[in-house]
């Protein structure tokens, strides 16, 4: 508990000037220009991204607040240099006591997560980000997350903006996977043996079901199983390739296409085909009192994964997701439908190729340091008829905000299907409740 004191403590000593990130100091400007509440960004926030890291409706990324050397000019470290740093100050979940071996499980004071990002502009037009992640809960060691280069501008403001590298598909959906409220919670497993082989899982992680996988049975091209709660597909948060979006008819309407390796493609291209996806997004207010809009997309997989024979199998996705702002007031939800297809014809009886899954979250910010937070998920689960479970949880979660950059969050989740029993992960977690701790400079 002293780790948490030291961390309260220099939040309350801190100036304002020092807490805000990157772009706020910049530009020069709050972080709630950009965001409802650090990490959902607001209507204006939405277009600096899709600009790539430029102000809405300029070409500024050459000359604002860098350093000039002839024709180079140069960012000063602390504008384009970041840090998120998360601690899991207590964890409680309580489990199925039916189950042999479980009951309360309490963690103290750990280290979850570690991110660093270096984000900004090279000249004009052409924006950059890179993101590195430690997640302590699985393992020490520093995964390259997002990686990529923006163009910006292409035939006219606003006309078309391209991105190549590893990037998150869904960062212009009405519901965005990388920009959580509720802190991803990782499961409690135990290590594969082999090839084709599914971990043993303790603990059902209590992730968003609309992004998830939500598959039994299935496994990636270098035969590491699938977990049905793991982020992927137009949902992932990193995936290699190349996108294009843009406003070619003003601020109502948004257009995106893309093309990908492969859902969960670790390195290279392994089968030599590619996954592409389309989205539109309409925006149908972008005050600073209300805004809402509603996307729709579709995810074509080929031969994106396989099955335990070792044949492979295409995974899509299609989804719709709307956002409603209103002052204080943040709801946003998304449901997408998944199908396997190219099947073995020996799998078809076993096999069930199509799931769902829903998410809806409100925010209320009470005061201005105080958000509130309710999460819905369900998740009707497909894959392997002998192991698929469905599951369905409710969360609830308050967020004190020390300074515009930290933040301390109490949250409960609760596994509304309980009750119905059985010896599956998503069955075995009852309820979890945590306080974490989050810093972003």
């Amino acid at each position: 508990m002293g780790i948490i004191l030291m961390f309260t403590l220099w939040g309350s000593w801190m100036q304002d000037a020092y807490a805000l990130p990157a772009f706020a100091r910049k530009y020069q400007v709050n972080c709630n220009v950009c965001h409802t509440r650090q990490p959902r960004l607001n209507s204006f926030g939405e277009q600096f991204l899709e600009n790539g890291y430029q102000m809405p409706g300029t070409e500024d990324g050459g000359i604002v607040e860098k350093l000039k050397y002839g024709d180079v000019t140069l960012d000063q470290v602390s504008n384009y240099l970041g840090i998120l740093f998360g601690l899991n100050a207590l964890e409680n979940t309580q489990l199925r006591r039916d189950v042999p071996g479980s009951g309360d499980q309490t963690d103290i004071a750990s280290p979850t997560i570690l991110r660093m990002f270096t984000i900004g502009t090279f000249a004009k037009n052409v924006g950059f980000l890179v993101d590195s992640t430690t997640l302590f809960a699985q393992s020490s060691d520093l995964e390259l997350g997002r990686a990529f280069v923006t163009v910006n501008n292409l035939g006219g403001m606003d006309w078309a903006h391209l991105r190549v590298g590893r990037l998150d598909p869904s960062a212009y959906f009405s519901f965005a996977t990388d920009r959580p409220q509720f802190i991803p919670v990782g499961p409690k497993l135990a290590p594969p043996f082999g090839s084709f082989a599914t971990p043993a899982v303790d603990r059902w992680a209590p992730m968003p079901s609309a992004f998830a996988s939500k598959f039994y049975g299935l496994f990636d091209r270098s035969r590491t199983a699938i977990m049905p709660y793991e982020s992927t597909l137009y949902n992932s948060d990193k995936e290699l390739g190349i996108d294009l979006h843009g406003r070619p008819f003003g601020n109502w309407f948004l257009y995106q296409v893309g093309i990908l390796n492969g859902g969960n493609e670790r390195a290279g291209d392994s089968n030599h085909s590619k996954d592409w996806y389309v989205m539109t997004r309409f925006d149908y207010a972008q005050s600073d009192y209300f805004s809402a809009n509603l996307s729709g997309f579709a995810y074509f997989g080929n031969h994106n994964a396989k099955v335990s024979t070792g044949a492979d199998v295409s995974r899509s996705r299609y989804g719709v997701a709307a956002r409603l702002r209103y002052k204080w007031l943040d709801v946003y939800g998304a449901y997408t439908i998944d199908r396997v297809t190219d099947l073995p014809s020996g799998m078809s009886a076993t096999f069930d190729a199509t799931a769902s899954g829903v998410t809806v979250e409100t925010h209320a910010l009470v005061t201005d340091r105080l958000l509130l937070g309710v999460r819905f998920d369900h998740m009707d689960a497909g894959g392997l008829l002998a192991t698929r479970t469905s599951a369905t949880f409710l969360a609830w979660q308050a967020k004190y905000y020390l300074r515009s950059n930290l933040s301390m969050t109490i949250r409960h989740d609760m596994n509304l299907r309980d009750a119905e029993g059985g010896m599956s992960a998503a069955r075995n977690l009852r309820n979890l409740f945590s306080m974490d701790l989050t810093a972003v400079f």
